[in-house]
């Protein structure tokens, strides 16, 4: 007998016996371990692929690629041909999410749930959640053996659902949503194990959702930080050029400027009242505003409303901030004028001046409504208040400046007086030519000058011959025309601005010829004498011919040395002079010559 035959034979007496015994025999415990071998192989497996899945949820921040990958891989692995993503609404209706759905091919094209679609579920909505709520999953295996009400029962037609297994959603605590495993084309009987894979796929999106949430929320919270501190930034630098600058035109600019930007407002304008007009009247005197809305410069605004409803708020330091003005109950004569610049939305604070109301710094939204957050009103608050300083800063500014121009006149007409002083302390009183004091300032400052440079310097000196009869016969006031008439004809003589003619007391004169020799000293003198004598001023008491006034001249040249000095020269001219008048005057001598 072979062994084959006796292992048959064995195997057939032990399963008579277990059967008599009433125990499984070797063949059901064989294929129980083989089941049972297959669904710990099936459990491995489904591990693995929730551990893919997880691991590609737990690799993406954004919510969007997270729930297309998770229905995306759920509807692969349990081999079903949609997965969606419902959401509650606040009221526990909801929506199925069009960019967090799944469909295998062959039902992509079938009306989706995924467009948004609408669905309160009444009964949903009625117990918050129903089941969801308690975190207990829902499975229908064919929906027309449950017993749903027709009505039900027509909307799951609609999307032609014939099963399908829930598991809900939840964000921490709250129940956000629900994810839904569709079976379309006929009845599905659900696994322990794919309900279980389902709830657990369901978890790891409500931590997502979660984590999202905080992420949008640190995202939201740096944006604001960020927004803040360039408001911040901006507030620095417009303080900063109140500061510097108070030249009003250049700070309004630059204010509407930088606040429109920074609000990304449709408009920001400067108004100032009428400072008679009680708050009633009055301008905007600067803006910036976008292409799409009308200026408003210049604009007179006359509302009676403000002045006799609002003006004693703002004076106080009333703030308004308006997010819809159809929906601020504002009297309908504040409400033209809004309209009147297409506001839908604003905030508008104070401008003092001292104590004053001066004016108002605008937000405008054009476009639309706009909710206002407080980083917003406390930016305009801040600016404001730095502004009114700069407005106080201004007037007193302008204070100064008046006083000052007032007192820069004065200056100047002290200064103009000085320098007609000091012309006329140089000037001689009667022939308006140099004074003494001049000449000696004068010679002083040339003889120094020429000492560096090593050229010459001449002088004359001439008086007229015999004054004193000339005075006493024909009288002083003939004797003062007589000394002007000298001196303009000895003047006309001097062509070059350098040379200066001076009367140096009595009927003496002195001229000072910076930069020349003896020869063009002695032209000169020539032509002063001859100049003299074309006058032909009548002297009759003189004792010698020609009757008529002359004058005797002295002339000396010297370069200026370290071992001269200008007295030297003087005295070298008086000399000659002197010598002249000994010679028998109304001629001239040169010092050379003595």
């Amino acid at each position: 007998m072979s062994n084959k035959i006796l292992h048959n034979i064995t195997k057939l007496c032990a399963d008579f016996f277990c059967k008599l015994l009433g125990q499984p025999s070797v063949s059901d415990l064989k294929n129980q371990l083989h089941e049972k071998n297959v669904q710990i192989q099936q459990l491995e497996e489904q591990e693995k692929a929730l551990y893919r899945v997880i691991s590609k949820i737990r690799a993406s921040l954004e919510l969007e690629t997270i729930f297309r990958t998770a229905t995306k891989e759920t509807c692969k692995l349990l081999r079903v041909e949609r997965i969606a993503v419902y959401r509650f609404h606040k009221n526990w209706g909801g929506e199925f999410v069009n960019d967090f759905e799944f469909a295998e091919p062959g039902w992509d094209d079938v009306e989706t749930l995924g467009k948004n679609t609408v669905w309160n579920d009444s009964y949903l909505q009625e117990h918050q959640g129903g089941r969801y709520s308690n975190n207990e999953t829902l499975v229908v295996s064919d929906v027309y053996s449950i017993g749903l009400s027709p009505c039900h029962l027509e909307i799951l037609e609609q999307f032609h659902i014939r099963a399908y297994a829930t598991a809900p959603i939840f964000v921490g605590k709250k129940l956000w949503g629900v994810l839904a495993a569709y079976q379309h084309s006929q009845p599905h009987e659900w696994k322990k194990l794919e309900i279980h894979f389902l709830s657990q796929i369901a978890t790891q999106l409500g931590f997502a959702v979660k984590q999202a949430e905080l992420l949008a929320q640190a995202e939201q919270k740096a944006a604001e930080l960020h927004k803040a501190n360039q408001q911040q930034e901006i507030l620095f630098n417009l303080v900063a050029q109140i500061r510097e600058s108070l030249n009003l035109d250049t700070l309004f600019k630059t204010t509407v400027r930088e606040v429109r930007k920074a609000l990304r407002a449709d408009r920001v304008g400067i108004f100032r009242f009428d400072p008679k007009s009680n708050y009633i009247s009055g301008e905007f005197v600067s803006e910036n505003v976008l292409p799409d809305w009308d200026s408003v410069i210049a604009i007179k605004v006359r509302d009676r409303c403000f002045g006799e409803k609002y003006a004693i708020a703002y004076h106080q330091g009333r703030i308004q901030v308006l997010s819809d003005i159809y929906q601020a109950q504002l009297q309908d004569c504040h409400l033209l004028v809004l309209e009147q610049f297409q506001i839908k939305a604003q905030i508008v604070v104070p401008l003092m001046k001292g104590k004053t109301l001066w004016g108002l710094l605008c937000v405008h939204q054009c476009s639309s409504s706009r909710d206002w957050n407080m980083l917003e009103i406390k930016f305009i608050r801040q600016l404001a208040a730095q502004f009114s300083v700069a407005l106080e800063h201004s007037e007193l500014l302008e204070q100064s400046r008046f006083q000052a121009d007032k007192l820069t006149h004065i200056n100047r007409a002290l200064e103009l007086a000085n320098s007609e002083l000091e012309k006329l302390s140089k000037l001689d009183g009667l022939t308006k030519i140099a004074n003494r004091r001049c000449f000696d300032e004068f010679l002083e400052r040339e003889w120094n000058r020429l000492k560096r440079t090593g050229n010459s310097l001449s002088l004359i000196i001439f008086d007229i011959d015999y004054f004193k009869d000339y005075n006493d016969y024909y009288g002083h006031l003939a004797g003062d025309e007589c000394l002007i008439q000298v001196a303009r004809a000895a003047q006309i003589v001097l062509k070059r601005p350098t040379d200066l003619l001076a009367r140096y007391g009595g009927e003496e004169f002195i001229v000072l010829l910076p930069n020349t020799n003896e020869s063009g000293a002695i032209k000169v003198t020539s032509l002063i004498h001859q100049s003299i004598e074309k006058l032909k001023i009548s002297h009759t008491k003189k004792h010698s011919s020609p009757y008529f006034v002359t004058v005797s001249l002295g002339i000396a040249t010297q370069i200026p040395t370290a071992k001269s000095s200008a007295q030297d020269l003087v005295d070298a001219a008086d000399k000659a002079l002197y010598r002249a008048k000994q010679q028998g005057r109304n001629r001239w001598i040169c010092a050379t010559k003595l």
